[in-house]
């Protein structure tokens, strides 16, 4: 699959907010108001239709018409929203094997909805999650799997489905015609405690340093960013030095100048 490219001079940079759903609007609109104050406009959305919190409640974004205005409101401005995942938590634990158990408690904790999915499983819950945002009068472009996590039989139901890109941890991927990828790395700051939070910390920069020349940057922001003691402050000053040398941009646009 071949790289795509930006010009050599430009360098450019996404902000995502993870996991919107009724449970989480409060926080997602801290979030939202918090990039702002930095200079990033427009942001990616990504929406949990139906999302299954940790307890096992259930969150339907068609009974929250608060929420799906203000998500139209933020896509008539410009933001991308982005399908991401069904509900959010694994169907099933995860395959045997010590890597596959490691990666699920310490990484994903429980939220890798497609990582194992086959193609018409992954397919059904795509279709869902489409049916339900289009109810709400939202139409994604694009799709991201929780924790980043989708099989090849996923990353073919959305390629046959029509979404126009995804994402991984490390590169986006555009669909439809001739796909084309985008290493780039995505900073993310979600951690369950202090320590993994200072560890982290460590890492991004590593990964920012790593990837000073790359066209692409990814910022990723989660409701839980805003708790367990780990202040929002950090983020916003990592995303602050970002955009002293990069341009905030969406999918969407990105798209629109490869094109």
């Amino acid at each position: 699959m071949p790289a795509a490219r930006l010009s050599p001079a430009e360098r450019v940079l996404t902000v995502e907010i993870h996991d919107v759903s009724p449970c989480t609007w409060s926080e997602v609109r801290t979030l939202r108001q918090a990039v702002v104050r930095v200079g990033v406009p427009r942001v990616s959305l990504l929406v949990i239709p139906a999302h299954l919190d940790p307890t096992g409640l259930a969150h339907d974004l068609r009974a929250a018409p608060a929420l799906a205005g203000w998500l139209r409101s933020e896509a008539a401005q410009g933001s991308d929203i982005v399908l991401h995942g069904l509900t959010h938590r694994a169907p099933q634990p995860p395959p045997a094997g010590w890597l596959a158990w490691l990666g699920d408690r310490c990484f994903a904790r429980g939220t890798a909805e497609f990582a194992h999915l086959r193609a018409g499983e992954a397919r059904l819950r795509l279709e869902t999650g489409q049916r339900i945002l289009e109810e709400c009068g939202l139409r994604p472009q694009g799709f991201i799997a929780p924790a980043w996590l989708q099989s090849q039989g996923a990353l073919e139901a959305v390629a046959a489905l029509g979404f126009r890109f995804t994402a991984f941890l490390n590169k986006v991927v555009t669909l439809g015609g001739l796909p084309r990828t985008w290493p780039t790395p995505a900073l993310t700051f979600d951690a369950p405690n202090a320590l993994v939070d200072l560890g982290k910390r460590a890492v991004m920069r590593g990964l920012e340093a790593l990837a000073r020349e790359a066209p692409l940057v990814r910022v990723a922001l989660h409701p839980a960013d805003l708790h367990h003691g780990r202040p929002l402050g950090h983020i916003l000053d990592r995303l602050e030095a970002l955009l002293g040398v990069r341009r905030p941009t969406t999918y969407a646009e990105l798209l629109a100048e490869a094109a």
